[in-house]
C-alpha cells in the first residue's frame, strides 16, 4: 500500500477491474483519456479513500531508472475537483522517486483538460513540449528527481 493524505494506493483486486471495466465504457471518461487500452508494460494502482472506496486508478508505464511515464484516471465523478487525484498523483510520483527510482517521471495530458493539469501542476509538474499520437495533440509534463 502507498499512503497519500486522502487515498491510499493498492494493489488491484478483482472488484476493482470490474468497477474499472465501467468507467472504461464511459463516454465522458474516454473523451478525457483516448489512450486507454494501449499502453503495456505496467505498474498500476487502485486508488480508494482513506475509509476504502474506490474512486479510480494509476499507474506507472515503460519505465527504468532513466524515466517513466504516469497516469491516472478518478473513475468516480463525485470526486472529480476535490484533491483525489492530486493526493494519488502526489503518493505516487514519491512511490516512482523513492522506491523505484526513476529519475524522470512524464506525462501526456489531452491540452483541454484544464482541471487535469492542474492537478499535475499542484503536484510539482512542468510542461515540456507536446506529443502527437494517433492524431491527437498531448500537451507533455515532467518531474525530475
Amino acid at each position: 500500500m502507498i499512503t497519500g493524505g486522502k487515498v491510499n494506493l493498492f494493489t488491484r483486486e478483482q472488484a476493482d477491474l470490474m468497477r474499472e471495466a465501467i468507467w472504461n465504457s464511459d463516454e465522458e471518461l474516454n473523451t478525457l483519456d483516448p489512450m486507454v487500452g494501449k499502453i503495456v508494460n505496467y505498474l498500476t494502482f487502485a486508488i480508494k479513500t482513506l475509509d476504502g472506496k474506490h474512486i479510480g486508478v494509476c499507474g506507472v508505464y515503460n519505465f527504468d531508472a532513466r524515466d517513466g511515464q504516469i497516469g491516472i484516471r478518478i473513475g468516480d465523478k463525485n470526486y472529480w475537483g476535490k484533491g483525489y487525484g492530486t493526493d494519488a498523483i502526489s503518493a505516487l510520483v514519491n512511490y516512482c522517486l523513492t522506491t523505484l527510482g526513476i529519475a524522470r517521471i512524464w506525462l501526456k495530458v489531452l491540452p483541454t483538460n484544464a482541471r487535469a493539469i492542474r492537478c499535475y501542476e499542484k503536484s510539482g509538474f512542468t510542461k515540456c513540449g507536446k506529443v502527437v499520437y494517433d492524431g491527437i495533440e498531448f500537451v507533455t509534463m515532467e518531474i525530475r528527481r
